[in-house]
């Protein structure tokens, strides 16, 4: 277990160090995107990118599943990777041919009929759509290979890849500010090309690394597809409702306000992102070894890792959330210059909290995969989130503000979270009692810690940079010292004091 524990916190640091320099391409590039671009360029880049993504939940569904699968064979005694892989790759292979129907069919009538877009740009919203339809593809068929590094672990080439990824996006839109063309068509083009390599990394790295694994052995028996199939269904469900919540909501917006007010809601939805992805790396990490001991039957040591990886996620949620809501209005004055967007403070604030929702779910999700029985998780969250944006729309109706959909799957999401946990107690005999203690009760201290903090810097109005800057690091300072006394355990603190003590003996000996 130590050495588990070792290898989770090794990978961690690895999908950490990825994290913060794609995190800071990827608010200058945000930045220099919408300057060429535009707020209503940059919005309907983003509302026609929605029209692939919400058809390629098909890529998400089947990513889970295939990362699923061959986990939980790797941890049989007598698994065989090989004849999942196989399986799986076929199973992608024919999904990228059903996603290639619907989006040039469903998509293209959606684009003709109800995109509302300024006149003179439907050529360029096409064009856009037909790029990313290509890459969706290409991207459902990598997937096998891709998950391949998560189930081994291999979190060091995915940095790798990700890295390399970024800087050259980065410097195809440093391109972009110097381009005489169509901006639109030269960006959806070079992100479209950059996306498309990274997938060949992973396919040919792969192929590599992992002969014995990766080796072409078509499955013929289709009785052995049964089990894979069936959970794909409740994952498919599953994705495409995550992707109904957030590109739906954008459809709905632009429906209702047009591309100005998507361009704000672009804004928050990567704000939301980056914090989901800072601390949806913890629970990528720890992903393989709760399916693995699953697998074992394993069930204490599956628990601990669930409800740690819980607390975990939710502590490092708060310790991003609170600074940058103190400071929200001047982070995005400094990220994006003049080019704020009308509304986007506001759907920030929102999003902020819709991140933290999803924080909660840290582990559970992983837990739920591993078991294998996805129905009734899927079908709950499926009709709360549908429920939401069908009350959203009656509520624009009647004259609400734009940001009343993500309201809604805040409350959405709440609720959810409180049917998976029953739902696992029915399942697994989880004790929702110790989850609910060892998971939650030290985070809300912190919240309300975190809460304390910003009420007392409201107080102090001061409109100059050092200020803005000093308030900034001394909430993160504030929230480190909180998440340490009240968020983690005696045993916890004790560790790191001895690794910090360490590291200073060490550097003294020097």
């Amino acid at each position: 277990m130590r050495e588990e524990n070792k290898r989770i916190a090794k990978n961690t640091l690895i999908v950490y160090a990825r994290l913060i320099i794609t995190t800071l391409l990827g608010l200058l590039s945000s930045r220099f995107v919408l300057a060429a671009l535009g707020a209503s360029d940059y919005g309907l880049y983003n509302v026609v990118g929605a029209t692939v993504i919400m058809f390629s939940f098909i890529t998400s569904a089947l990513y889970n599943t295939t990362t699923r699968f061959i986990n939980y064979e790797q941890g049989k005694t007598d698994g065989n990777v090989n004849r999942v892989f196989n399986m799986s790759l076929a199973i992608h292979v024919c999904f990228a041919i059903v996603a290639l129907l619907i989006l040039e069919s469903g998509g293209v009538y959606y684009i003709h009929h109800y995109l509302n877009v300024a006149a003179g740009k439907e050529a360029d919203a096409m064009f856009v759509f037909q790029v990313s339809t290509v890459v969706t593809c290409l991207s459902l068929i990598s997937v096998p290979f891709n998950s391949l590094f998560i189930v081994y672990e291999d979190f060091r080439t995915l940095a790798i890849i990700d890295i390399l990824g970024a800087i050259a996006k980065f410097a195809l839109i440093l391109a972009l500010l110097y381009y005489g063309g169509n901006l639109l068509r030269f960006y959806a083009l070079s992100m479209a090309l950059v996306t498309a390599c990274m997938s060949l990394s992973y396919f040919l790295l792969s192929r590599w690394r992992w002969p014995a694994t990766t080796r072409l052995n078509p499955i013929k028996d289709k009785s052995k597809y049964k089990e894979i199939l069936t959970y794909n269904n409740y994952s498919l469900l599953g994705a495409a409702a995550l992707i109904f919540r957030n590109q739906g909501s954008n459809m709905v917006i632009n429906y209702f306000f047009g591309t100005i007010v998507n361009a704000a809601y672009a804004i928050s939805y990567a704000v939301q992102n980056y914090v989901i992805t800072f601390v949806g790396n913890f629970d990528i990490a720890s992903a393989p070894q709760i399916t693995q001991n699953v697998s074992r039957g394993d069930m204490d040591r599956t628990i601990f890792l669930t409800s740690s990886t819980c607390r975990i996620c939710i502590l490092l949620t708060l310790l991003l959330l609170f600074p940058i809501y103190c400071e929200l209005p001047y982070l995005l004055h400094l990220w994006l210059g003049d080019n704020v967007p009308e509304g986007a403070v506001t759907f920030c604030k929102c999003t902020l909290l819709v991140a933290l929702a999803s924080a909660t779910s840290g582990g559970v999700t992983q837990l739920i995969r591993g078991t294998g029985r996805l129905k009734w998780f899927t079908i709950q969250f499926t009709v709360l989130y549908v429920l939401a944006l069908l009350v959203s729309i009656a509520l624009y109706n009647a004259g609400f503000p734009p940001y009343t959909v993500i309201v809604a799957y805040f409350l959405a999401d709440i609720a959810s979270r409180c049917l998976q946990i029953f739902l696992l107690h029915r399942y697994t005999n989880l004790d929702i009692n110790s989850f609910v203690q060892k998971s939650y009760l030290r985070p809300l201290g912190v919240f309300i810690c975190g809460v304390a903090y910003v009420l007392v810097s409201e107080h102090f109005n001061i409109e100059h940079d050092l200020w803005h800057i000093a308030n900034f690091m001394i909430a993160i300072l504030f929230m480190v010292i909180s998440i340490y006394c009240v968020g983690l355990y005696k045993e916890e603190r004790g560790i790191i004091t001895s690794h910090i003590k360490h590291y200073i003996t060490r550097d003294k000996g020097k």
